[in-house]
């Protein structure tokens, strides 16, 4: 995933749950990502994958 399409599918909450898988305040996420740093990016892609997998799982659960 490319830092535009995070920046686009960045929402609220993601440099908090990020900062908490990093150990990192949410300031320092911010800061981080901004310099395209790799643990950042990785951990905001993670978060923004499962956020759309857990989505689309549960919309198909309850149309199903």
């Amino acid at each position: 995933m490319t830092i535009k399409q995070i920046k686009r599918k960045i929402e609220v909450g993601d440099f908090i749950l990020a900062s908490k898988l990093l150990n990192i305040t949410p300031e320092n996420v911010r800061a981080r990502f901004s310099r395209e740093k790799m643990d950042v990016m990785e951990a905001l892609e993670a978060i923004i994958s499962n956020r759309e997998r857990l989505i689309k799982e549960y919309h198909k659960k309850i149309s199903g």
